[in-house]
């Protein structure tokens, strides 16, 4: 994808925008639930943080992909979820103090996850087709900077102004992912050309990735005991990464625009299912709640 202002500018300020109204829906508690409720926590901790990106290697190898389109892919696979899964999540009548807790520490985690996730897949596709020194200090510095510090501070604005936070949840988000769907749609028009040429070559891998990592995320949960509910919010924990971030990496951090191609089209590509999820569930919710058996 092409540089440019919004790329270099506009992004980098929508996910800082969207990291700063997540802050402002979190609390000191939702740590705590670590303690008070761990089984869910780590069990989805462990599918989003190790099993998730084992898919995105095994993805990137199977589809063969060339080093920077494969990095590109496991890049997106390190990558925290992001204010979209708990969009779903809220819209499908899911566990939503899970879904907040596990968007909370993946994102707080971020600055350690892309790094070493990053620095592996540089090491395995670094030679040959793609010489580079990955930055990882630099990156953990940076990737901190755009998610855990403007998550922090929607924290303080949470307790400096706990009724404006309050109040400000509902358009907040909703500000936030407007905002970032027309970042994308502009990054879209901007580089239509490279989507048309290249998006059928990495569509099939990265809808492999979405819909693996959806079916571990529902299916490790269940078989450890986890209800129906948790299970589903594990899923798209699991399943909806953060494109923006994965974008931003790409393209401010990496200065490599082809790496932005695969989040860019993903992000577009996980609203499909994002949403036929949250269709799903509200309607299995809307049925148990009608059903005297239920």
């Amino acid at each position: 994808m092409q540089e440019s202002i919004i790329s270099t500018v506009v992004l980098p300020l929508a996910i800082f925008i969207i990291m700063v109204t997540l802050g402002m829906t979190l609390t000191v508690a939702d740590f705590r639930r670590i303690v008070t409720q761990p089984k869910p926590v780590f069990v989805g901790l462990f599918c989003q943080m190790i099993l998730l990106p084992i898919l995105g290697f095994a993805v990137a190898g199977v589809f063969g992909l060339t080093a920077v389109y494969a990095i590109s892919l496991i890049l997106l696979a390190v990558s925290p979820d992001g204010a979209t899964s708990n969009l779903i999540i809220h819209a499908g009548d899911g566990d939503r103090a899970l879904g907040i807790t596990l968007t909370a520490i993946t994102n707080m985690l971020a600055f350690l996850t892309i790094p070493f996730g990053l620095g592996i897949a540089y090491s395995m596709y670094g030679t040959g087709a793609l010489d580079i020194d990955f930055p990882v200090a630099d990156t953990m510095i940076q990737v901190a900077v755009i998610t855990v510090i403007p998550t922090l501070l929607g924290m303080w604005i949470r307790v400096w102004k706990p009724e404006f936070a309050e109040n400000s949840k509902r358009w907040s988000k909703t500000f936030a992912t407007v905002f970032l769907f027309l970042v994308i749609l502009a990054l879209i028009v901007q580089n239509w050309d490279v989507i048309v040429r290249d998006g059928p070559r990495f569509a099939p891998a990265f809808i492999v990735l979405n819909i693996l990592s959806l079916i571990v995320g529902y299916f490790v949960p269940k078989l450890l005991g986890i209800d129906y509910v948790q299970s589903m919010t594990i899923a798209i924990e699991t399943g909806l990464q953060n494109s923006t971030v994965s974008i931003t990496v790409a393209l401010t951090l990496l200065n490599n625009n082809d790496m932005a191609i695969i989040p860019g089209l993903y992000a577009i590509w996980m609203y499909v299912t994002g949403f036929a999820l949250a269709f799903w569930m509200a309607r299995r919710s809307s049925a148990a709640v009608q059903s005297p058996t239920a």
